[in-house]
């Protein structure tokens, strides 16, 4: 029988968390730095970005590098996509180089990124865009698995004064399933730059809170995005109830909404 080989890339970067490897027999150790960025630049000036990447690993390797845009979807997962298909892309103003290269192990490689923000009166804001830096793939004798690691560089970059920090909460739902109550909130970023947003939903019964759950931490939303929060709850009684849900992202003020909903 023939042996497939079998590709497997390992995202390890600062934004998407670290993922441990432990017993790593070809041990592709490769970081960037920075692995988040935030940097501000007026409309008609170019600005170059150092990126380090280091090789941490037993053997030489050759990077190759990707520029992208990207989004998070409604559940919070990243999508990757061609750069200039975002309407607030970044990176369709930027020039890296090399672009690829060879990194012997335990050496580190500077790459230069050039932003260069057109004169354009219309640009508000915040824009943005990631570098991927990615190994060959490689693998020992007798192996039908082939290892590459990529690691990642989002880069965030603002137009100065041109801010907004805003958010609300667009709508609620309240469904009896599997023997409990599912609530979404759904949370739009109406500003112009992305959030980190967080919050609690609560539902009353006459005026007495019958069941209280916070949402997770520390969720992002990109500039013009759309999150859709689940939260399942205990089986309510027959009656009238109240859900409200408040978000904190970041803004002046928290954003708030309630729904009414009856359970036969």
């Amino acid at each position: 029988m023939m042996n497939r080989r079998v590709v497997l890339s390992l995202i390890l970067a600062t934004f998407f968390g670290a993922l441990p490897i432990h017993g790593d027999p070809i041990n592709l150790g490769l970081q960037v730095t920075p692995g988040k960025l935030e940097i501000s630049i007026p409309p008609g000036v170019s600005y170059n970005i150092p990126v380090t990447v280091h090789n941490s690993g037993f053997n030489s390797t050759h990077v190759l590098t990707a520029l992208v845009d990207f989004g998070v979807n409604q559940n919070g997962d990243y999508e990757f996509k061609k750069v200039g298909s975002e309407p607030y892309s970044l990176l369709k103003w930027a020039a890296l180089r090399p672009r690829e290269f060879d990194l012997p192990a335990n050496t580190t490689e500077q790459v230069q990124l050039t932003i260069s923000v057109p004169q354009n009166s219309h640009l508000s804001g915040e824009y943005a865009g990631i570098v991927f830096f990615q190994t060959r793939p490689e693998r020992r004798a007798g192996n039908a698995v082939a290892f590459s690691a990529r690691v990642a560089s989002k880069i965030y970059e603002t137009i100065p004064n041109t801010v907004k920090i805003d958010g609300a909460i667009t709508k609620m739902t309240a469904v009896a399933s599997g023997g409990g109550e599912v609530y979404r909130v759904v949370f739009k970023n109406t500003g112009n730059a992305h959030v980190y947003a967080r919050g609690q939903l609560m539902v009353q019964k006459g005026g007495s809170v019958v069941f209280r759950q916070a949402m997770p931490d520390n969720m992002l939303v990109e500039r013009g995005g759309v999150r859709v929060i689940e939260l399942r709850g205990k089986k309510l009684g027959a009656g009238t109830y109240q859900a409200i849900a408040t978000m904190d992202y970041g803004g002046k003020t928290e954003t708030g909404g309630q729904i009414q909903f009856d359970v036969r």
